[in-house]
């Protein structure tokens, strides 16, 4: 029916809520899971998931956890690296983990697990009135297999430049034409303002920032985040996931879903389609029903699409916000017409 990547106005169109994939913790406010990823392995067939728990201001993401399905709906817990080890690892004392992006690296065969980690010298990050205070960096570790052992590969984005010294973080990561392509969420140590920013890799461990890209030729809005996944079209990778513009009470939070081609050469961020995202579950809160975090990958098997988001529950959140809401992981699939 349409040439190229298949559209992603018709991949959103045709959505349907398919399940919750992981529920929080607990379910007492601040209670969360979610911030990862969903990655199809071609070969073997498996769907990996990657999730943090949270509970609360005072036990804040505490670990990174690793799910495998057979059938991309099912999952069960294969490893799980607490917010310790990964400090450990890292040398450094790491207050909480957020999002984490898996992948296999094309030339070693590994599993690359990127992962966000508050390595301020203080745990504040966890008061909503003090979240601009914290340092946010992205750390890299690798295995030969998703269940371990896990080593170290040290950090690969750091707060190195004015627009990301306070977060370089939250990323959405994935390989086109073996380039590993990177947005990921920037702050200025001390601000509130939140950008997305660009960078890219040949080995995923060197990175080559190219800054924080326009849109549409236009310098971006002073919240701008977006989040989901990288895949490839006619005319260069093109972004698909959420586009989160809205700071509630120390929580970013989103009402929408967006698609770009990323223009990388001019640093530039095309705009194919933008769309309100309307709930479409009991599980998602009717005002604002995503916290931040999307994942989308093509299932060839099923030919269809899976999405997954981090929504906001209504049921069991005080309200939307850092420490008053409950969060999960729900599936939505979208078919593949031809």
């Amino acid at each position: 029916m349409w040439s190229g990547l298949y559209p992603p106005q018709a991949i959103f169109a045709d959505r349907r809520f398919k399940g919750v994939l992981l529920d929080p913790p607990s379910f007492e406010p601040g209670s969360w899971c979610g911030a990862g990823k969903l990655w199809i392995d071609g070969e073997s067939g498996e769907y990996w998931l990657t999730s943090r728990p949270r509970m609360g201001e005072e036990i804040r993401g505490y670990a990174v956890e690793i799910y495998r399905s057979s059938d991309g709906e099912r999952y069960s817990l294969v490893n799980r690296i607490s917010k310790e080890e990964v400090g450990e690892a890292a040398g450094v004392k790491v207050h909480s983990i957020e999002n984490q992006q898996m992948l296999r690296d094309p030339l070693t065969g590994r599993y690359f697990l990127y992962l966000s980690v508050d390595i301020a010298e203080r745990n504040i990050a966890g008061r909503a009135d003090r979240t601009f205070e914290s340092k946010w960096e992205t750390f890299l570790m690798s295995s030969d297999d998703p269940s371990g052992p896990w080593r170290a590969e040290g950090f690969v984005l750091r707060g190195d430049r004015e627009y990301d010294s306070g977060e370089a973080r939250d990323s959405t990561i994935d390989i086109i034409d073996g380039r590993y392509f990177c947005l990921y969420k920037a702050r200025k140590a001390g601000e509130r303002n939140v950008y997305t920013a660009l960078a890219v890799s040949s080995d995923g461990k060197n990175w080559v920032k190219l800054g924080i890209p326009k849109i549409n030729g236009k310098a971006q809005p002073d919240t701008f985040i977006l989040n989901g996944s990288v895949l490839q079209g006619c005319c260069g990778p093109i972004f698909i996931g959420t586009q989160t513009l809205y700071h509630v009470k120390g929580a970013h939070l989103t009402r929408h879903f967006a698609s770009y081609l990323i223009d990388y050469r001019n640093l530039n961020l095309e705009s194919i389609f933008v769309a309100e995202w309307t709930s479409g579950s009991i599980f998602e809160h009717p005002e604002y029903p995503i916290h931040t975090y999307s994942s989308i990958a093509y299932d060839s098997a099923e030919d269809r699409w899976l999405i997954t988001i981090e929504a906001v529950d209504p049921i069991h959140s005080k309200e939307p916000g850092l420490n008053l809401e409950v969060d999960r992981v729900l599936l939505y699939t979208s078919k593949q017409h031809h």
